[in-house]
């Protein structure tokens, strides 16, 4: 048998050998994409919506602070001024326009718990849709 024939033989062996690992490298390289693709979205998601969460506990820290205001100032000479302005007290804040807090909203409450001591209640929410976000805090003051 001569040398070119044996090397004729022996590359007749390997034809095609080629493109099945070829379809297998773009196989796999195509899931682990989709694979980078998914995980790569969901954690752009994940980090919206902390940031629409932490937006959310500005608003309900910027409602508390209203609140506040709106009960001890300008004006909290006498507990039963103060007891009367908690009574009243039902607002609802629109944070647009205010920057970093666009697409915010707020509602404060408050409630007596005893005479001198006041309880407000706010629900701070922002975003819409599947990136909304909502916090609430209750906080209690006293005169």
């Amino acid at each position: 048998m001569s040398p070119d024939l044996f090397q004729h033989r022996a590359m007749r062996k390997q034809d095609g050998f080629l493109l099945p690992v070829a379809l297998f490298i773009i196989v796999v390289m195509g899931f682990a994409s989709l694979a980078l693709w998914r995980t790569t979205s969901q954690s752009s998601i994940a980090s919206v919506q902390e940031v629409v969460s932490v937006q959310a506990l500005y608003a309900a820290e910027s409602a508390v602070q209203f609140g506040l205001n709106e009960l001890f100032y300008p004006d909290a000479s006498s507990r039963q001024l103060v007891d009367t302005r908690c009574g009243g007290l039902n607002e609802s804040l629109d944070f647009s326009g205010v920057a970093g807090l666009n697409l915010c909203t707020a509602l404060v409450q408050c409630s007596l718990a005893e005479p001198g001591v006041y309880i407000l209640e706010v629900d701070g929410s922002c975003g819409s849709g599947p990136t909304r976000a909502e916090r609430s805090l209750n906080i209690q003051a006293k005169f």
